[in-house]
């Protein structure tokens, strides 16, 4: 219908253009920019963008005096009397580039010519941040000498931005005063400041042959500077964060003044981190998917160290013995498949390398003696260091030099730092691996670039960055490349640890020995006085002693048996392993409470074979020569096949929780295994796959006590491990899980393998896979998606059975010996 009325319009077609309102440009200007601080910053990256070194920012803010209701007199800000200047040393405008640039709205110079004269990457694209200005001030007057100019000859610009509340007009109806002038900018500042002595000190030495004034006018925003309400001061630590940190070596440097308060402000001070317990500098190659690291140590005193810890240090290698220690720096190369634990494919490293190069320098700064009394760290001047970390703490971002805001400020932990210590809380020596920073203990600066990371894009309100892809890619190596710090510290404090463990231990052993002792004598004493009283001295005073002294340690070893169990008890730590083990004892006891439903489930999931049976005897033959039969026998196979797993696991379940399994007792492998394959024979069919048992332990006496329970939890997950790596075969083989057991001297060993693909090559060292959290199971992000604690679960209940557990490198697949000590 609309083509016929097309068909029948006397005319030809005519092409109208779009009409901006003046409304388009104060949506621009006062909404995009939602505070003035933010537009203040928008105007010193501009001074930034114009290859500036120095940029003063000054409020001038006259205040008048008026009466409460009460008639006592207050200052207040005058608004309408107060100025706000920008002034840089800039490369200036010339009257070319404010016609054709700074009067263009969205002009997009900047995105083709990001790159400044002297090499810095410019901040803005938009083409929006001159908005700025109206967003300060309702007038803005602007003195510019460019670079290329000659004898003083600059432009004067002047604008009111009160026209764009006229609404009947379009912004193509919007005007601004350019007049081309000779002038000298030094002069122009002395003449606005002519009676501020402070701040003809302050401009001295810095060369304003070229750049920029901004003067504006009649401000929208009351400036106070008082203790209640403090905007100016607002201004100033935003600038502080702001601006480029001292590490960069960037010949930026930022002043604000206010003329009524001369002393209040100045040079606006940078993060700058000369006192640290550690500094880790990393940087990520995008192109070869490796980062390379400097490792900074200064939280031991050295001199301790040498002194009397020397030797837990010097047998360990690098870079976590003595020599590394004592250099206190040391640099490696890793790939990210290795950092992130992360198996590489065509996706994943194309997302790798769509979020480009960036470095990262990050520091750890405690602020309070964490570590407990004894451990040789130096000292520290812990008020200063919660005053530093207030002001600058945080991992930041830094686009080009500049701040991205809100990452790395106090309320915002973009990388769920403190998520990260509510999941772990161990202690920094106590396990290698399980310690996680917190994060008002960082500090952090991280380097991108619209060059180097084009998929790291603002939000439209400048506010923060998209969270798409790259972003979170980038996230999840933020905090790997921590990590590597975290594991760190808990490699060099473990040593330590067990060391303090060690004395412990011989200390609480000795005041034991004295109690039992003590103890022993005080019932001896008694028995010698009750023999004397009753009998007198015996015959043979001889024999008499000797048996006194054979009871006596006999008393001495029950009693220190009982004084050590009741330390124990007393000295329980309250760690998260206790908390899981109370949460899956809850979950024990729930599966508990629902073991007779548990089981009607699976006797009813098993009556679908009657009802196959049923079926087949309502079909007659004609029916069953209908295709719609064979269908349905096929569904009846899925069916049965879906019961036997819910038999099993319910079965697997409610084994696992009977009461004869969580007593410590007498444990005969032969008979374990035998029920483990039978177990797991239905699941592993599903999967198939075969355990193959090989037992020469059957004939054996031997003694050996421990929770069944713990045995299933070694075994369990490592099937559940052989599965996953059965299901990443790439070729079609007989899938196979062998144990063989033997008696090895004192030891039961135990060595389980199977033929999957093997332990991953992201593990560059075999014992990785003990760490708490470790896991090569990956979403598409790099995340880890397991819970990374099957092998540290594995590698903790054999220790707690005195056993041991070692990689072995079999010719294919994995495998581990496993040794427990046993008592012929």
């Amino acid at each position: 219908m609309l083509s016929n009325l097309a068909e029948k319009s006397d005319g030809g077609i005519t092409k109208i253009p779009f009409k901006v309102s003046a409304r388009a440009g104060k949506l621009l200007g006062r909404e995009n920019f939602s505070n003035p601080e933010g537009a203040i910053i928008e105007l010193v990256k501009n001074s930034y963008d114009a290859d500036a070194t120095n940029c003063l920012v000054v409020f001038d803010i006259p205040t008048i005096t008026l009466r409460d209701s009460k008639g006592n007199s207050y200052e207040e800000p005058d608004k309408e009397n107060s100025i706000l200047y920008i002034i840089d040393n800039g490369h200036g405008m010339t009257a070319d580039v404010i016609r054709d640039h700074w009067m263009q709205i969205g002009t997009g110079n900047k995105e083709i010519e990001y790159i400044s004269d002297d090499m810095r990457i410019k901040t803005g694209a938009k083409g929006i941040g001159r908005f700025a200005l109206d967003r300060l001030g309702f007038e803005t007057e602007m003195w510019t000498i460019a670079k290329t100019s000659e004898d003083n000859s600059g432009s004067y610009w002047k604008m009111d931005w009160r026209q764009f509340d006229q609404l009947d007009k379009s912004i193509s109806q919007i005007e601004a005063d350019l007049e081309q002038l000779e002038f000298d900018l030094s002069s122009q500042i002395e003449l606005a400041f002519e009676q501020d002595s402070k701040f003809a000190e302050l401009i001295t030495g810095i060369d304003f042959q070229s750049g920029t004034i901004l003067k504006i006018s009649k401000l929208k925003d009351t400036w106070f500077s008082t203790e209640k309400s403090n905007e100016i001061n607002n201004v100033f630590k935003s600038l502080e964060a702001l601006i480029p940190p001292k590490e960069l070596n960037i010949p930026f440097n930022v002043f604000l003044r206010h003329k009524q308060k001369s002393s209040e402000y100045g040079k606006v001070e940078t993060a700058f981190f000369d006192d640290y317990d550690y500094k880790l500098k990393a940087s990520y190659n995008a192109e070869e998917l490796k980062v390379s690291f400097e490792v900074t140590r200064n939280e031991l005193d050295l001199e301790k160290i040498n002194a009397n810890y020397a030797k837990i240090y010097e047998k360990l290698k690098a870079p976590y013995d003595l020599q590394t220690l004592n250099n206190k720096v040391f640099t490696y190369t890793k790939g990210i498949e290795n950092l992130l634990k992360w198996k590489l494919d065509d996706t994943n490293k194309r997302l790798l390398q769509e979020v480009g190069s960036f470095e990262l320098t990050f520091y750890y700064l405690k602020f309070l003696n964490s570590l407990k009394e004894g451990y040789p760290t130096r000292k520290i001047n812990a008020a200063e260091r919660r005053s530093v970390l207030d002001k600058f703490g945080g991992v930041k971002i830094y686009r080009d030099s500049f701040r991205v805001r809100p990452y790395g400020d106090a309320t915002n932990d973009w990388l769920k730092l403190g998520a990260r210590v509510a999941q772990s809380p161990a202690g920094a020596g106590q396990r290698i691996g399980d310690w996680r920073v917190r994060p008002e203990q960082t500090a952090g600066i991280i380097i991108i670039s619209r060059k180097s990371n084009p998929q790291l894009i603002d939000k439209s309100d400048r506010g923060a960055l998209q969270e798409n892809d790259a972003f979170e890619t980038f996230k999840t190596i933020v905090v790997a490349v921590i990590h590597e710090f975290e594991f760190d510290r808990t490699k060099i404090l473990n040593p330590l640890f067990l060391h303090f463990q060690k004395l412990k231990k011989e200390h609480r052993d000795r005041e034991i020995q004295m109690k039992a002792e003590a103890l022993a004598d005080k019932i001896i004493e008694r028995r010698i006085s009750t023999e004397e009283s009753l009998y007198g001295r015996k015959k043979n005073e001889i024999d008499f002693f000797q048996k006194i002294d054979e009871e006596k340690r006999v008393y001495e070893e029950a009693f220190k048996e009982t004084f050590k169990i009741i330390d124990d008890e007393n000295n329980k730590p309250e760690t998260e392993e206790i908390a899981n083990v109370r949460s899956l004892a809850s979950l024990g006891l729930i599966i508990s409470s629902f073991a007779h439903e548990l089981k009607e489930v699976k006797n009813d999931a098993l009556q679908i074979k009657k009802l196959e049976f049923f079926f087949n005897q309502l079909i007659t033959d004609k029916g069953k020569e209908q295709p719609e039969y064979s269908k349905a026998i096929n569904v009846f196979e899925l069916l049965i096949e879906n019961s036997e797993k819910i038999k099993h696991w319910v079965d697997y379940s409610l084994s696992g929780i009977k009461k004869d399994k969580r007593k410590r007792e007498k444990l005969v492998f032969s008979n374990y295994f035998l029920q483990l394959k039978r177990n797991w024979s239905k699941m592993l069919k599903v999967f198939n796959t075969d355990i193959e048992l090989n037992d020469s332990t059957i004939q054996e006496n031997y003694s050996f006590r421990a929770f069944e329970m713990d045995m299933d939890t070694i075994f369990g997950n490592l099937i559940n491990n052989s599965i996953d790596s059965f299901n990443e075969l790439k070729i079609i083989k007989d899938r196979k899980i062998r144990i063989d057991v033997r008696l090895v001297e004192n030891n039961i060993e135990i060595i389980y393998s199977d033929n999957g693909v093997g332990l991953d090559k992201i593990f560059e060292d075999s014992d990785e896979i003990f760490l708490p959290f470790t896991t090569s199971k990956r979403d598409r992000y790099g995340n880890q998606i397991g819970t990374g604690l099957g092998m540290y679960l594995v590698k903790n209940v054999i220790n707690d059975n005195n056993g041991l557990i070692a990689i072995l490198t079999p010719p294919e697949g994995f495998s581990v010996q496993i040794l427990f000590p046993i008592l012929k």
